[in-house]
């Protein structure tokens, strides 16, 4: 009988990840990620990237910003990771370093709008208006 691969292990609880995740069952899923990152030595983007998720709604944004670097160490073309970078970093009051998260994710990714938008809205905290109109 042939071995699970190594990615087949890190993506075998995600259904049930994002399950938990979207019936707002947050201490089982966090229990759950925390039992799937110690199996794969916290290599698995998914469960980070949850995660970071509710380390933010939970107000933990400095915790979430690290967790969603991480989630983009292990996949750095995800532009869902990078934007999910930015907004952590706007968040924080930090327009500029956000401005230039989301510009990244413009160059590896497609067209977004939320990318606009959102790099719009850190133009405008730093009181570049003519930036911000040209994202909007």
């Amino acid at each position: 009988m042939q071995q699970p691969s190594a990615s087949a292990i890190r993506e075998r609880q995600n259904w049930l990840i994002h399950q938990l995740y979207v019936k707002q069952d947050y201490k089982q899923c966090l229990e759950l990620i925390e039992q799937q990152l110690a199996e794969c030595n916290g290599l698995a983007e998914y469960p980070i990237y949850i995660k970071a998720l509710i380390k933010r709604q939970s107000g933990e944004i400095q915790e979430s910003l690290q967790l969603f670097q991480a989630a983009t160490c292990l996949n750095p073309h995800n532009v869902a990771n990078l934007k999910q970078v930015g907004r952590s970093l706007y968040l924080l009051g930090k327009h500029k370093a956000a401005i230039e998260v989301y510009e990244e994710a413009l160059r590896i990714g497609h067209d977004d709008w939320e990318l606009w938008h959102n790099k719009g809205l850190c133009y405008m905290y730093l009181k570049q208006y003519d930036k911000a109109i040209e994202c909007f």
